[in-house]
């Protein structure tokens, strides 16, 4: 099998190679740019260009190696610059754009990326601290982007056709994984001995390429948790907030500060959520570092007065700030979204998530599974 994967942020290429490794292509490399994939394989590079600046975010696209079969993972609610980022790789050739992530609600109906049943833009995606998401409308996004040859396919037999001749960037519906499935062998057939179509979307669209690819083997079972579990919350999306007042509620300690006692909490309690604090008013780049790179000290602090049985992480940038440029395998999935790692520098599964994923009680929940004996 060989994919190379562009994702614009550390758990959105976690996620991407963990659904490529439950689909037989694991364990799956992720890569900190400037790091590029050099070898015949499935790798996923983070262009950490979430919150760049749109005219930068795009020249980073714009330089992602050609050859093989390639894919960019978009987020799922349609934040960052993913529009800027594939117009810039649509004047090196056409794209296939399908952004639906079904398991989490996540849908494309006539054009529009809705989550259950709602357009994305008008729910938490919309209210993002870094960057108010504009539209649900790939399309219309796309064109503001720059791109001119733009169209939107409602069926698989829309797709097949114009992969028979593509150009340009089309996104297709996609209403559950049967239909990404299908959209995702008539790429994959269509773009056998060429330089093919890039392909654009969720990490369930990419996942289906390593099914579409040949990928059988079963993933990775996750290991026995020995140990505390320490979250770090560095993410202030609704979802998240709301995971950890249940998780505080629910009996676990969140705090704001790593220090002997947020130790000798974690170590009695089995599990404790170190979190930055809620800021006020927009956040801005050098606000979002400084936070970011604080929660990475605290979890230093704590994994080295604590022996840890795993860590989680919550947020893209929280990721990035606390593993750096570390070699990464990511083996497979431990729930929809929810990748599991194994980090070089780190003695223990190293399990991420995106901030805006899961119920209510998703965090409460999987700490739970994954420190059951």
């Amino acid at each position: 099998m060989d994919l190379f994967v562009a994702a614009d942020d550390r758990t959105g290429a976690f996620e991407t190679a963990a659904a490529l490794a439950d689909h037989g292509a694991g364990p799956v490399p992720v890569l900190a740019w400037p790091a590029r994939h050099a070898a015949a394989g499935v790798s996923v590079v983070d262009l950490a260009s979430r919150h760049a600046i749109p005219a930068d975010a795009a020249a980073l696209a714009a330089s992602l190696p050609l050859g093989g079969h390639n894919a960019h993972k978009i987020d799922s609610t349609l934040r960052g610059n993913w529009a800027d980022e594939l117009a810039a790789r649509s004047a090196q050739g056409p794209v296939l754009l399908i952004p639906a992530l079904p398991a989490l609600g996540r849908t494309c109906v006539d054009g529009v990326v809705l989550e259950h049943g709602r357009a994305v833009h008008e729910g938490s995606a919309g209210s993002d601290v870094r960057r108010k998401v504009e539209t649900s409308r790939p399309a219309d996004a796309l064109r503001s982007a720059g791109v001119t040859d733009v169209g939107e396919l409602a069926d698989p037999a829309a797709v097949a056709d114009w992969l028979a001749r593509p150009s340009g960037v089309r996104v297709a519906d996609a209403v559950d994984d049967d239909m990404i499935m299908s959209l995702v062998r008539s790429w994959v057939a269509a773009t056998a001995g060429s330089a093919g179509v890039l392909l654009g979307g969720t990490s369930a669209v990419i996942g289906a390429a390593a099914v579409a690819l040949g990928g059988v083997a079963p993933r990775a079972a996750f290991p026995k948790i020995v140990g505390p579990v320490l979250v770090a919350c560095g993410s202030v999306h609704p979802a998240a907030r709301a995971q950890l007042a249940v998780a505080e509620r629910s009996g676990f300690p969140v705090t704001y500060l790593a220090d002997d006692i947020s130790a000798e909490a974690l170590q009695s309690s089995g599990a404790l959520v170190l979190a930055t604090e809620i800021p006020v008013g927009d956040v801005g780049a050098p606000l979002a570092v400084a936070a970011a790179a604080t929660l990475a000290r605290g979890v230093a602090t704590l994994r080295e007065r604590v022996r840890l049985g795993a860590l989680f992480i919550l947020g893209g940038d929280t990721a990035a700030a606390v593993l750096g440029s570390s070699s990464v395998d990511v083996h497979g999935s431990v729930d929809v979204g929810t990748a599991w790692a194994r980090v070089d520098g780190f003695d223990h599964p190293v399990i991420t998530r995106s901030g805006g994923f899961g119920s209510d009680h998703a965090l409460v929940d999987l700490i739970r599974r994954v420190s059951e004996p």
